[in-house]
């Protein structure tokens, strides 16, 4: 995991859950314990200010893991993706009629010589929700580490959607992750 979601989680989970708990502790003062409430329209400037703000708040906190959810529904799946590292390159095509197409462009990690080309064809399909994940299975997959080539076969793989990207961990050990490419306009 890089830099860059070790600070949103922090930022989403830390810091909005801390935001959330004050929020509920709030409203909970507000609506429920709070017996002599005043009418909206009898209320101050600033007691409406700090409700508006709270609600906003607490709107923008509940957003994040529902965007969470939402990028990682089955029919968000399809699209094209891409990965690169020491090992070379690759792209995976996730279709949605359950098939999906994997190229790849391997290279010596010290000196760049190229070691193999090549293309598979598969099959994926839905193996159930991790709260704000979702995990497929890739069958008939080429893995991309160097320690696992040749091993064509099943592959468990995490869909994420934080930081704003859909991203397939299909080797975490070896830390191998395709990115979702965004579409190109046609000319």
């Amino acid at each position: 995991m890089d830099l860059g979601f070790d600070i949103y989680f922090l930022i989403v989970f830390g810091f909005g859950g801390l935001l959330m708990l004050g929020l509920i502790v709030y409203f909970l003062r507000e609506f429920i314990i709070r017996g002599d409430r005043r009418a909206w329209s009898a209320r101050t400037l600033k007691s409406k200010m700090v409700f508006l703000i709270a609600t906003f708040l607490a709107a923008a906190v509940i957003f994040a893991p529902l965007r969470m959810i939402w990028a990682t529904r089955v029919s968000a799946i399809p699209g094209r993706y891409a990965a690169d590292g020491v090992w070379g390159s690759a792209t995976l095509e996730v279709q949605r009629d359950g098939n999906f197409i994997e190229t790849w462009h391997f290279k010596n990690e010290y000196n760049d010589k190229v070691e193999g080309d090549g293309s598979i064809q598969g099959h994926w399909r839905d193996a159930g929700r991790d709260w704000l994940t979702r995990n497929i299975v890739l069958e008939h997959f080429t893995p991309l580490a160097e320690y696992d080539r040749g091993h064509t076969g099943s592959r468990d793989v995490i869909v994420e959607g934080y930081s704003g990207a859909t991203t397939l961990n299909v080797d975490q050990g070896a830390d191998i992750a395709f990115f979702r490419q965004r579409a190109s306009s046609p000319p």
